[in-house]
């Protein structure tokens, strides 16, 4: 028997049904459920150290470097030639020389024997100028009994002539005989300067030839540094024009050094700039001198500076008034400090560096006073966020 149109919808409109009236119970449970009490998103708070900065007025200090060097080095050589007769003990390397103090001597006895000739050449013209001057006036006087004027004679019946001729003899051998003399005062070679041996080339029984070379020395009373200085430095610094010298009060520099072990510092003054620009590194350069450098004064309980030493130099530079002093942990990105505010949220400022140091950066636009700086690190600095300075320092 066949199903009726019924039976056959009954089949599948039950389970439709059942279908939908869960669905519809579902709804009704989601709808009329009791909902949760909402609770505040806790705000991240984020611990720091911070530090209360004050400005200050301060000197700036520019760092620079260089090698110390002797101001005055002359390669001594010989003016005359001959065979070394004697030589000071002092004339080794290291030795140290007064300025005029002997260092070797030179055989004389040629130049003695040219000293008494040019002597005796002169005494010669000398007695020939006697002789001319006694004819002349005889001539002069014989003329006069002639009746006629002087200053109408011929020169030669005057002898005016042969008498310029003797007086000619005797300047010529006067200055030969201060030629020789100065060839045989040659023969002893003197220290130009207060002086250190650097090299050593002459010894006693040598032969030297004019022109040859005895010893290479450098003056002692004082030596020179040149400091190289970028642009921004030079703008800190009060430093004199080129072709100028220092002032009185000239920049003050202290250079450091480490001798025997030690560190040791002396103290120097800028004379002068050397008014031209690396081309490679794009730097100026200062010269600072250094009295004494060896102690030869006895006014100084310091070790000696010898030339060729490495020193670094602090420079005295211009007085700024409203300076901040911050650790350099503190910068970020280059010009940027994090602050706290009276809120304890965090502030990003921008700020103007005017110099920087190993540890230390130097700011003077940017903060104001009792201002507090994060100087610890912050992972990802978001404007307005809190920070707890109290966590931070624990």
């Amino acid at each position: 028997m066949k199903p009726t149109l019924w039976q056959s919808s009954r089949r599948w409109l039950i389970p439709l049904v059942i279908v939908a009236a869960g669905i519809a119970a579902t709804t009704t449970m989601i709808v009329l459920r009791p909902q949760p009490p909402s609770t505040p998103t806790a705000e991240r708070v984020v611990p720091v150290d911070v530090l209360t900065v004050t400005s200050t007025d301060m000197n700036i200090t520019i760092s620079s470097q260089g090698t110390v060097a002797p101001r005055t080095q002359t390669a001594l050589v010989a003016e005359v030639s001959g065979r070394v007769i004697s030589v000071s003990e002092k004339l080794v390397t290291g030795g140290f020389f007064n300025a005029g103090e002997t260092l070797l001597r030179i055989d004389p006895a040629d130049y003695e024997v040219a000293v008494d000739q040019a002597q005796a050449n002169l005494l010669t013209a000398q007695a020939q100028l006697a002789q001319e001057q006694a004819q002349a006036n005889q001539a002069a006087r014989e003329w006069d009994l002639s009746g006629r004027p002087r200053e109408n004679a011929p020169a030669i019946a005057l002898r005016t002539p042969f008498l310029r001729e003797a007086e000619a003899r005797v300047l010529y051998s006067e200055s030969e005989l201060r030629r020789a003399q100065r060839q045989l005062d040659r023969t002893i070679v003197r220290a130009p300067y207060d002086a250190l041996v650097r090299e050593k080339f002459a010894d006693i029984g040598q032969y030297l030839g004019t022109g040859s070379q005895i010893a290479e020395v450098f003056a002692t009373d004082y030596a020179e540094v040149r400091l190289p200085l970028s642009d921004n430095d030079m703008r800190w610094l009060t430093l004199p024009e080129p072709g100028q010298l220092a002032p009185v009060d000239a920049t003050r520099v202290t250079l450091y050094a480490t001798v025997a072990g030690k560190r040791h510092h002396w103290q120097a003054e800028i004379m002068r700039t050397e008014g031209v620009v690396d081309s490679n590194s794009r730097m100026h350069y200062a010269v600072a001198r250094v009295d004494d450098p060896y102690g030869l004064q006895g006014n100084s309980k310091l070790p000696p500076l010898p030339a060729g030493t490495f020193v670094n130099a602090d420079i005295q530079g211009i007085h700024v008034a409203g300076v901040f002093d911050i650790p350099l942990e503190a910068l970020r990105n280059g010009n940027q400090v994090l602050t706290m505010d009276h809120e304890q949220r965090l502030r990003q400022r921008q700020v103007n560096i005017i110099r920087s140091e190993a540890d230390r950066v130097f700011i003077n636009e940017g903060l104001n006073d009792n201002d507090n700086v994060i100087v610890s690190p912050v992972a990802i600095p978001i404007e307005g966020m809190r920070v707890n300075p109290d966590a931070g320092q624990s």
